[in-house]
């Protein structure tokens, strides 16, 4: 079973499609936003370097990845690879990149895409997926609740120098 590369929902006018090289620049923008949101000062924001990121990846697929629209303009976009456990041989989901323009899209946009992204994981067989996000983006945290995703690790971050710090 595959999952269609178009998508219409009626009652929001959204249309889920595949990535297309039209489309790097929108989702570069998007890119940006999500590093923003998730790293804030040390946050790569470089528009070249996501479109090179996304031309390739139009070029060379192999990944899931699509766009959300809404009369012809992209409100969203969501990226999705494939991965294999090397000692297990698990081939799960790695949730790459996910971003919705709330304002744009509206309230449904990101539920249609993440079923989309959940419909296509299920259909290629994978036996879970892995996503990853900033403590700080509520947003994100509160759609993978929503999905039923489990919180399982957590990376803690300390730097080194100058601020006097001893531990006791």
């Amino acid at each position: 079973m595959s999952v269609p590369s178009e998508v219409r929902h009626q009652s929001s006018g959204l249309v889920l499609r595949d990535l297309e090289l039209r489309d790097v620049d929108r989702v570069a923008e998007f890119e940006a936003a999500i590093a923003q949101r998730s790293f804030a000062e040390e946050a790569v924001t470089d528009l070249a370097h996501y479109r090179k990121k996304l031309g390739k990846l139009v070029k060379y697929g192999g990944d899931w990845t699509k766009v959300a629209e809404r009369d012809g303009e992209i409100v969203g976009w969501a990226w999705v690879a494939p991965r294999q456990n090397f000692i297990t041989g698990d081939e799960y989901a790695d949730f790459r990149s996910f971003y919705v323009d709330g304002e744009r899209a509206g309230s449904a946009a990101s539920v249609m895409l993440l079923r989309a992204v959940l419909a296509h994981a299920r259909a290629a067989g994978y036996t879970r997926i892995v996503g990853r996000t900033a403590t700080s983006n509520e947003a994100m945290r509160a759609l993978y609740r929503l999905a039923g995703f489990e919180e399982k690790h957590v990376v803690y971050e300390l730097a080194i120098g100058g601020d006097g710090r001893e531990l006791g």
